[in-house]
C-alpha cells in the first residue's frame, strides 16, 4: 500500500490517498482538500477511487467530499453519529469557518467498531475512537493508522466541539491506539505522521493514561 498526503493550507487538514499499485485503485481518508487535487491525481496515475472512508464529521474533512464522489462514483463511510451531526452542522458555524455551505452526499455507508472493509484489495479494520466527536472512528492497514483528529504529533485532538470529551478520548487512546505495536505509523488528521512507541514515551498529554 503506498499512501499519498495531501495537505490544506487553510485549515492545516491531512487527506491520505491509499493506492494499491497492483489494482489501481484506491481509497481516499477524509477529504479535506479541493476536489481538483484529488481527481487531478487520480487521472494523472491512472487511478480508480473505490471509497471514501471518513475519520469524523467536522467540516475541516469534509470540503472536497461531495464533488469527489459524484465524479468518482465511489461511496462514502461514516459512523452513524458523525453522519447525522454533520447535517446538522448550523450556519452560523460554517460562516466563522468561511464556508458558505457544506455540500454532503444523500447517503453514508455506516461504519462500527471492529469492521473490516476489503476495498480496492485493501484491508482496513475501523476501530470506534470517540473523544474528539461522538462518531469519530480510525482506520487500520498494514502497519497504518489513520487516525483523524484523536492524536497528532505531541498533542492530541480538541474536544471542546459538541459530543467531545478528553475523559472518553484519553481513553480511546488508551484502548485502541496504545494496545498496538509501537511501530504502528500514525498519519493523523492534523500535523506530521508520528508513531505509537514515540507517542506513548513522549506525548505530554498521554504520558501515563
Amino acid at each position: 500500500m503506498q499512501v499519498i498526503t495531501f495537505a490544506d493550507y487553510s485549515f492545516g487538514s491531512n487527506t491520505y490517498l491509499a493506492v494499491n499499485e497492483e489494482t489501481s485503485q484506491a481509497v481516499l481518508i477524509d477529504a479535506g482538500v479541493s476536489a481538483s487535487q484529488i481527481l487531478s491525481y487520480l487521472e494523472e496515475h491512472g487511478l480508480q477511487l473505490v471509497a471514501v472512508l471518513l475519520t469524523h464529521g467536522h467540516p475541516d474533512h469534509l470540503l472536497g467530499l461531495k464533488e469527489v464522489i459524484d465524479a468518482a462514483g465511489a461511496p462514502a463511510y461514516m459512523h452513524p453519529s458523525d453522519a447525522a451531526m454533520a447535517r446538522a452542522i448550523p450556519s452560523l458555524f460554517l460562516s466563522m469557518m468561511g464556508l458558505d455551505e457544506l455540500a454532503l452526499p444523500e447517503d453514508f455507508l455506516p461504519l462500527h467498531d471492529g469492521q473490516e472493509l476489503e476495498l480496492g484489495g485493501m484491508r482496513f479494520k475501523v476501530l470506534h475512537t470517540p473523544g474528539h466527536s461522538e462518531g469519530s472512528v480510525c482506520f487500520l492497514s498494514d502497519g497504518v493508522l489513520f487516525a483523524g483528529d484523536l492524536v497528532f504529533r505531541g498533542s492530541i485532538g480538541r474536544t471542546d466541539f459538541p459530543g467531545g470529551s478528553m475523559q472518553t478520548l484519553l481513553r480511546s487512546v488508551k484502548e485502541k491506539v496504545f494496545t498496538l505495536p509501537g511501530d504502528t505509523r500514525i498519519l493523523p488528521g492534523h500535523m506530521d505522521a508520528t508513531v505509537v512507541g514515540w507517542e506513548k514515551r513522549t506525548n505530554p498529554f498521554l504520558i501515563g493514561i
